[in-house]
């Protein structure tokens, strides 16, 4: 028996990345359409959408930007940030376009196709964790940690 052509080792393992990628996508489904609705005021007010297709970038996720997103952003109640991802749903301010931005919340959306629907409860339970030893609650919870490695990746 001949071994499998180096060809069909990329598309077996590329079948099995979608399949990954897809299973993520609907885990995180219900986070997804609670930022679908809340992107949805900032696409009708003139708001732009651009895809990241997950082959390219591990995930797959959708970037909207806009003016109702700029102020979203800036009144979030837990303070002013540049960007936040909801599921597979990223917002970010119109000015902030860097890679490293880009490549922190791609982490998030990695982290929501990982946890799902429990993904805000872990991301609540990870700050209160950093709280009760003596940390900060958005500096030092494990996921932020994460996203900040995703970042310094980028510069190494």
């Amino acid at each position: 028996m001949q071994p499998l052509p180096d060809k069909s080792v990329v598309r077996a393992g590329s079948l099995l990345a979608r399949l990954l990628r897809l299973t993520g996508v609907l885990w995180a489904l219900p986070l997804s359409l609670l930022g679908l609705l809340l992107v949805l005021p900032v696409l009708v007010a003139g708001g732009s959408l651009q895809r990241l297709p997950g082959k390219l970038f591990g995930v797959p996720a959708l970037v909207v930007r806009g003016r109702a997103g700029d102020f979203l952003l800036a009144h979030h109640p837990f303070g002013a940030m540049h960007a936040m991802a909801i599921g597979h749903i990223i917002i970010a301010n119109r000015a902030a376009r860097s890679h490293r931005l880009l490549a922190h919340e791609l982490e998030h959306v990695a982290q929501a196709a990982r946890w799902g629907v429990v993904f805000p409860l872990a991301y609540l339970g990870a700050s209160a964790w950093a709280l009760l030893r003596g940390g900060e609650v958005y500096w030092d919870n494990g996921f932020e940690v994460a996203a900040r490695k995703a970042e310094r990746r980028l510069r190494d």
